[in-house]
C-alpha cells in the first residue's frame, strides 16, 4: 500500500510539474500579451492625440478661413463700389475749375456733392474701407503706386507730393494702391 500511495504521490507530482510547466508558458505568455497588449494601448493612445491635435487645426484653419470669408465677402463689390469715389473726386475737381461767379450760382450744389461724398465715405468705413492717407508721407510700395517723380527740392527724396488716384485698404487688407508723384530732388548737371 505505501507502494501504491508513493507511486500516486509521484504520479501526481508529475502531472503537476507537467502542469506547472504550461502555467509557466501561460503565465510567460499572457506577460508577453499583457506588455503587447500595452505597446498597442500606449500607440492607440498617442494615435489619439495626433488625431485630436489634428482635428483642433483643421478646426482652428477652417475658423479662420471662415471669418476671412466673411471679413473679405466685399471685397468684389469694395472693388466696384470705390469707382464711385473716384467719380465723387472727379465732379469736385471740375467744381474748382468753375470761375468764382458761377460757383456762387452753384453753391448749394457744390455742398450738397460735398456732404453726399462725406456720407459715402461714411458708409464704406463702416464695412471698414477706408481711404489710404499719404500726402506727405513717405513712398512705401506696400501701399503706393508711384506714377511719377517731380523735383522738389522742399521735399524729402521720396516723399508724396501728389495723389493721382486715392487708394483703398478693406480691413488690413490692400484693396486698390494709391498713385502717386513722389519728390526727387534736382540732379546736377555738371555730369
Amino acid at each position: 500500500m505505501d507502494k501504491f500511495k508513493k507511486h500516486k504521490a509521484e504520479t501526481t507530482e508529475s502531472k503537476n510539474n507537467l502542469n506547472k510547466q504550461p502555467n509557466i508558458n501561460k503565465k510567460e505568455s499572457s506577460k508577453i500579451n499583457l506588455k503587447s497588449l500595452r505597446n498597442e494601448l500606449k500607440k492607440a493612445k498617442e494615435n489619439n492625440l495626433r488625431y485630436l491635435a489634428e482635428i483642433d487645426n483643421l478646426t482652428k484653419r477652417f475658423d479662420k478661413e471662415r471669418e476671412d470669408t466673411f471679413k473679405y465677402a466685399v471685397t468684389e463689390f469694395a472693388n466696384e463700389i470705390i469707382l464711385v469715389a473716384d467719380n465723387f473726386v472727379r465732379v469736385t475737381e471740375s467744381i474748382s475749375l468753375i470761375n468764382k461767379d458761377d460757383k456762387d450760382k452753384v453753391k448749394p450744389l457744390i455742398e450738397g456733392v460735398d456732404l453726399i461724398f462725406k456720407d459715402f465715405l461714411k458708409t464704406l468705413e463702416k464695412f471698414e474701407i477706408k481711404q489710404i492717407d499719404c500726402l506727405g508721407k513717405k513712398f512705401d510700395p506696400n501701399f503706393h503706386q508711384a506714377v511719377s517723380e517731380e523735383v522738389n527740392n522742399d521735399k524729402e527724396i521720396g516723399e508724396i507730393i501728389k495723389v493721382v488716384q486715392t487708394g483703398y485698404l478693406i480691413q488690413d487688407r490692400l484693396l486698390r494702391p494709391t498713385s502717386v508723384v513722389v519728390a526727387k530732388k534736382e540732379e546736377d548737371k555738371k555730369k
